[in-house]
């Protein structure tokens, strides 16, 4: 299983960038290889979810998630439900340095059920991760600022 750990400080409130990353309704409009998303419920502590993932060479991919959150302790805990993975775990926790600064860790661990397919995920996996904490800055700037 492939694993990763990343801390970035970013010049945005916590709660708000937290409901940035909540929001996954709005996914396909800044994660560039989120292609749909569908909600299947919603209520105050988690969502049960849909991403269809389309990459260049790739078909379209359904990806079933459960999301837990709490939105006093600033964390989402996402846990795989369906797809092409074997299986797939994310965390965000935020946590507030000051009004407007913000300490996020992210972690993910993934396995996809073909060797091929991991073995290129994990190849490409530093490119996509970092695309990825980008989308999410650039998309808090183009909304906070």
């Amino acid at each position: 299983m492939k694993s990763s750990i990343r801390e970035e400080v970013i010049n945005h409130n916590a709660k708000e960038l937290f409901d940035i990353v909540l929001d996954i309704e709005s996914y396909p409009y800044f994660i560039p290889w989120c292609s749909a998303m569908k909600v299947h419920s919603k209520n105050e502590k988690e969502i049960y979810a849909d991403m269809v993932v389309w990459y260049k060479y790739f078909m379209p991919q359904r990806f079933g998630s459960h999301v837990e959150f709490d939105k006093k302790k600033l964390n989402i805990k996402t846990t795989y439900i369906e797809g092409p993975l074997k299986d797939l775990k994310t965390r965000w926790n935020f946590k507030s340095l000051n009004d407007n600064q913000t300490l996020i860790n992210f972690s993910v661990e993934f396995e996809f059920k073909r060797f091929f397919h991991q073995k290129i995920a994990e190849t490409f996996f530093p490119l996509i991760e970092n695309k990825m904490i980008e989308s999410f800055k650039i998309r808090a700037d183009e909304i906070l600022n």
